[in-house]
Order: C-alpha cells, then sequence, then structure tokens
C-alpha cells in the first residue's frame, strides 16, 4: 500500500508538467501511469461475482447501454484521438473542427458495430457484452480485457469465440466507407482504420476491467 500511496503521490506533478507537451506525449504518460497504477488497482478491487448470461431482453437493454452509454462515447473518443494523430482522412484537416468530425464519425461507426453485434448474437444465443473477470492478477485480468472484443458467453456461461463481434468490426469499417467516409485511399488505410477501432475496444475493456465507474454512472 505504500507503493500506490507513493506511485498516487506522483502522478500529479506528473501530468501538470506533461499538459504542456503535445497530446500524443501525454498519451504516453498516461499510459505509464496506468502501469504503475494497475497494481494498485488490482489490489484493492475485490473480484466481482459471477454476471448472469444475458436473455434477448437483457440483450436488448446492454444493446442501448453499451451504444448510446458512457462507453460508445469512450471509445468514439479513443479511436478519434488516434485517428486525429494519424491525420485519416487527410480531406478532414486537423484542428477541432477535424477531431470533431472524427468522432461523430467514430461514435456512428460503433453505434453500425453494436447494432449488427447484437443482432448477430442474439441469432446465435450468445451474450457478447463485456464482464471483468474473475481472475486475480494484472496480467490475467489484462489479457482477459484485450481478448473480450472476440469472445462471447454461451447460454450454460462457457466463454466461446464470437461471430457477432467480426460481423460487427466489418459493418461499421463497410458502411461509413460507402456512405459518409471520403474517398477510399486503400486497403492499407481500411486495415489501420479497422485496427485502430480494435485497440480502442480493447483500450475500453482496459478500463473498465481495473477501474470502478461510479454506482450513479453505471448501468443498473
Amino acid at each position: 500500500m505504500r507503493l500506490c500511496t507513493a506511485v498516487s503521490g506522483a502522478v500529479g506533478p506528473i501530468f501538470e508538467t506533461r499538459l504542456r507537451m503535445n497530446w500524443a506525449k501525454a498519451i504516453n504518460v498516461a499510459l505509464v501511469v496506468f502501469v504503475l497504477e494497475a497494481p494498485c488497482l488490482a489490489q484493492e478491487t475485490p473480484m466481482p461475482p459471477p454476471v448472469p448470461v444475458l436473455d434477448d431482453q437483457g440483450l436488448l437493454r446492454k444493446y442501448v447501454w453499451s451504444t448510446l452509454g458512457p462507453a460508445g462515447a469512450l471509445h468514439a473518443t479513443f479511436a478519434s484521438g488516434f485517428e486525429q494523430w494519424r491525420g485519416a482522412p487527410p480531406e478532414w484537416g486537423t484542428g477541432a473542427t477535424a477531431y470533431t468530425k472524427r468522432w461523430a464519425s467514430q461514435f456512428a461507426e460503433a453505434a453500425i458495430g453494436s447494432t449488427t453485434k447484437y443482432a448477430v448474437a442474439r441469432l446465435l444465443h450468445q451474450d457478447p457484452s463485456f464482464t471483468r473477470c474473475r481472475c486475480t492478477g494484472v496480467a490475467p485480468r489484462l489479457r482477459h480485457a484485450i481478448t473480450s472484443p472476440f469472445a462471447a458467453r454461451a447460454r450454460d456461461g462457457r466463454r466461446v469465440f464470437s461471430p457477432a463481434t467480426v460481423a460487427g468490426l466489418a459493418a461499421e469499417n463497410v458502411i461509413p466507407a460507402a456512405t459518409w467516409y471520403p474517398a477510399p485511399h486503400g486497403t492499407r488505410d481500411g486495415i489501420a482504420h479497422a485496427v485502430s477501432g480494435i485497440l480502442s475496444k480493447m483500450a475500453v475493456n482496459a478500463f473498465r476491467e481495473f477501474v470502478t465507474l461510479p454506482k450513479r454512472v453505471r448501468k443498473p
């Protein structure tokens, strides 16, 4: 606990200094702080009880929450930040207006992907929603978080591969490219865009795995 207190006490001065840097360097600092704080979070966070597998009605509620709630906004923030750093698409330029376009695009893409994912999951009788790991230790919990975008739970509680997530990822990249996204820039740009979406989902899951949100903003 002394280590946790020392690390937490050092966080404030680090961020006050790094706020003067460009946002890419600030992200690097945030990642370092997360790595330092993760053992403390793992020590203080109790193992959660088993979460029941959602039925069709539960899936509908979860779909609405994950699409329009904090998780959808957080995903859009991570993904649009990465796309802003890449300068993709270049037609949208740089600055606040460009970031707003990228954020709105990422939020809409996530909504399309979630709609497809939960529709396919309902047909397969799977629950693709994220649940915190019942394991202990930073490494097992982090591994659970970063593999969760490709996993679902069957009705008997088994963790299985999720075709619904793959379908959702395909939809959220193909449909925007065919509608509001600027002219295609080649296969490489499309792959990079898909990878940024996957990485942002992993980041959101890692955040949800290690950080306990206040009850007033969590799903009842």
